[in-house]
């Protein structure tokens, strides 16, 4: 951010931008600039676009025909990270966005944007946090006014609403540090309006008593608003399996189900009813439904079976809100009312993974799965993220059970044919040969999409046998069954992401997540209303950080993690 600071500017001006207090390395310019200089954003977009289309080859191609054509060196300096940025050079990329000096608002609000983007790609919450409140406050300062959605670019509505979802990933320890380190109350404010979130309504309440004028109040961010405003139900129907051969995922949901709603209402008088309805014995889940509508329920949670949940969700009329516990396959409309999916969907942890990697760096996948529907879903999920932010699958293995995995494995990671070459070798002197099998080097990060802890542990230790040992692998928590730490040392290093339910659990079980699962759907159900009204996140439960999409669809974030010694550990942030 030191790159778009201005210099010799007036004092009426906009202030100095500075990345020096946000981790970065201290390093200079490498393109002389100066700050008057005004972005070219049709060649940076062109350049950009070029790049995640066609390659970084066909990028720095684009790159040198406008430098032939003639840009300014604050453009060109951005070209050059963002190409830097593709190719999986972060510290390089980071020191050109730092030589990028321009003294215009949309010049710096776009550099802005740029770094913040990335620091939050990499897992940089705070920094990330602080810059998108810089930008709103230089915003504010240009404009005299409350900055609009138009004024930062992202998929969140509102500028409140970005910086939200960023400080939602500070646990409660990394919130409290940055609140007594702030220096800029208004920054402290924020950082409060969480914690008092966090706290309950009455904290919050307290909270804008004692802050009027803040940033964060015009408007409120993530629909807070309409969360103060809400009312808790009176009578919540349970849809779920309670016999048949789904009883015991039903009754573990259940169990969930039921200690969130004791956690969440502590008062037995303001404690909503529950009651439950056993869908198998219900003809169809549009049954089950108006049952629970006679019953006097107004929310309702559940089908637990995706079937189930898409018939709910392509009723026409809807009258009393739904929490599913699943998604359906297909979705009737993208702006949808009175209806939530929440889920354990594979998926969420695929496309997380992808991010993963990508803001560490790595940019060229092989991608491992089962040749089975779930191995098909989780690599569309996957390479949706990951072709999207500039990733390249290098080769997808697609694992069947007519040939040995060693030695699909080994074709794959090239390992086999350099074996293959040396034999030919040693063959035509009769001879041996002083040199060793190596793997292609096509690919930096393997995407290793197991079904299961067994497949995971059968698999890893391949990797190695077949020289591609110092490659990042990374993984679904499919991999990860909770105990069995002993077996768990072939995992060793593999990366993956986790449901905090998991990680924060004394015993695990299979029953484990679902639990999880009931438990936040109570806490749905205290912010059902403020989900619809966003796109933010709206709180972290026990299934991750949760966000609602458009489609109604519950959007999880996992924790990331690391196995070290058989056992999970957080993941550090590079």
């Amino acid at each position: 951010m030191a790159g778009c600071q201005t210099t010799n500017a007036p004092e009426q001006s906009l202030p100095k931008i500075s990345l020096e207090n946000l981790g970065q390395k201290e390093m200079p310019a490498p393109l002389p600039a100066a700050p008057d200089q005004q972005l070219d954003f049709a060649a940076i977009s062109a350049v950009r676009e070029r790049v995640l289309t066609e390659g970084v080859v066909a990028g720095r191609i684009l790159r040198d025909a406008f430098l032939i054509k003639g840009i300014d060196a604050t453009t060109a300096s951005i070209i050059d990270a963002d190409i830097a940025w593709f190719n999986g050079d972060i510290e390089v990329a980071q020191r050109l966005m730092k030589g990028a000096k321009t003294s215009s608002i949309e010049g710096q609000l776009f550099v802005l944007s740029t770094v913040e983007e990335r620091a939050r790609i990499q897992g940089r919450w705070l920094d990330a946090a602080r810059l998108a409140h810089f930008r709103i406050k230089l915003v504010m300062k240009s404009t005299q006014g409350t900055p609009n959605s138009s004024d930062l670019s992202n998929s969140v509505a509102t500028p409140g609403d970005r910086l939200w979802t960023l400080l939602m990933h500070l646990d409660d320890g990394q919130l409290g540090r940055a609140a007594a380190m702030a220096d800029d109350p208004d920054w402290r404010g924020w950082l409060t309006l969480l914690q008092a979130y966090r706290s309950g309504r009455n904290a919050t309440y307290n909270w804008l008593a004692s802050h009027p004028g803040h940033t964060a109040t015009n408007p409120l961010p993530a629909a807070l608003a309409t969360w103060l405003d809400a009312q808790p139900p009176e009578n919540i129907g349970v849809l779920l399996p309670l016999s048949g051969r789904l009883k015991s995922a039903g009754s573990a949901v259940l169990e969930g189900i039921t200690e969130g709603l004791y956690r969440r209402f502590p008062d037995p008088e303001k404690r909503p009813r529950l009651f439950t309805i056993d869908t198998e014995l219900r003809p169809s889940a549009v049954s089950a439904y108006r049952e629970a509508l006679t019953g006097g329920a107004d929310l309702i949670i559940g089908p637990l079976i995706k079937s189930e949940a898409q018939t709910l969700e392509s009723l026409k009329e809807r009258p009393t809100p739904v929490i599913a516990l699943n998604r359906p396959e297909v979705y009737a409309s993208t702006g949808i009312s009175n209806w939530s999916a929440m889920s354990l969907a594979p998926e969420d942890e695929a496309r997380q993974i992808a991010r993963l990697a990508f803001g560490r760096g790595q940019r060229r996948a092989l991608v491992i799965r089962p040749d089975s529907e779930w191995g098909r879903r989780m690599e569309v999920a996957l390479n949706q993220v990951w072709r999207g932010i500039g990733g390249v699958t290098a080769n997808t293995l697609t694992l069947d059970t007519t040939t040995a995995a060693s030695e699909q494995i080994g074709s794959s990671a090239g390992s086999v044919p350099s074996e293959r070459r040396i034999e030919m070798m040693e063959a035509a002197f009769d001879a041996p040969v002083a040199s060793r099998p190596r793997r292609r080097q096509d690919f930096d990060v393997v995407f290793l999409l197991a079904a299961d802890p067994a497949e995971a542990r059968r698999l890893r230790p391949l990797l190695i046998y077949h020289y591609s040992g110092d490659v990042p692998v990374y993984s679904s928590s499919a991999v990860y069954s909770g105990h069995d730490h002993g077996q768990n040392q072939d995992l060793n290093d593999l990366i993956l992401v986790e449901t905090p339910a998991v990680l924060q659990a004394l015993k695990v079980d299979r029953y484990t997540r679902l639990q999880a699962l009931g438990f936040d759907a109570v806490a749905m159900v205290d912010h059902w209303q403020q989900a619809e009204a966003t796109e933010a996140t709206v709180f972290q439960g026990r299934t991750g950080l949760l966000k609602r999409l458009p489609n109604g669809e519950i959007e999880r974030e996992l924790n990331s993690v690391a196995f070290d010694g058989g056992k999970l550990k957080a993941l550090p942030i590079r």
